[in-house]
């Protein structure tokens, strides 16, 4: 390997690893749960307080930290569905007007922590849904969101 190609593949690796400790991209808690602890265990540690950072990707999913938060018990409108634009600033609104309590109950298929989100002793998501942001569910099909819980 030629000392051009060693500098450029060093180069690299380091914009790599500077964006990634940096936060710039989500990483998933469980790559980084240390020996010995189940990713649950993990997160439980680290949402004991509020996080540092906070940003809202769209009506029900947020980062906080290098962690991405998916609320539990709703579905908010998709970015770019109707109604999408005033979820995400909704759920900006409330998650800046307190401190944020987090407690993970799983993690999803995308690798999301799914969790209830408290603010001032509030869960958000009740809060979300009663403002009426919860997406309407198809004609004459039930779904697990019925049911209160």
């Amino acid at each position: 390997m030629t000392t051009s190609k060693r500098l450029a593949l060093l180069i690299a690796v380091l914009l790599v690893l500077s964006a990634t400790s940096a936060g710039a991209w989500p990483r998933r808690h469980h790559r980084l749960a240390p020996r010995g602890f189940t990713s649950h265990q993990t997160l439980l540690r680290r949402h004991a307080a509020a996080p540092p950072a906070i940003r809202v990707h769209d009506g029900d999913t947020f980062y906080a930290g290098a962690d991405t938060i998916r609320l539990r018990g709703i579905d908010a409108p998709e970015l770019g569905q109707p109604n999408s634009v005033a979820a995400t600033l909704r759920l900006r609104q409330l998650l800046a007007s307190g401190p944020v309590k987090i407690v993970p109950r799983a993690e999803d298929v995308y690798g999301r922590t799914v969790a209830d989100v408290y603010v001032g002793g509030r869960n958000i998501a009740d809060v979300l849904r009663r403002e009426g942001f919860q997406k309407p569910f198809p004609a004459g099909r039930w779904h697990r969101r019925t049911v209160a819980g």
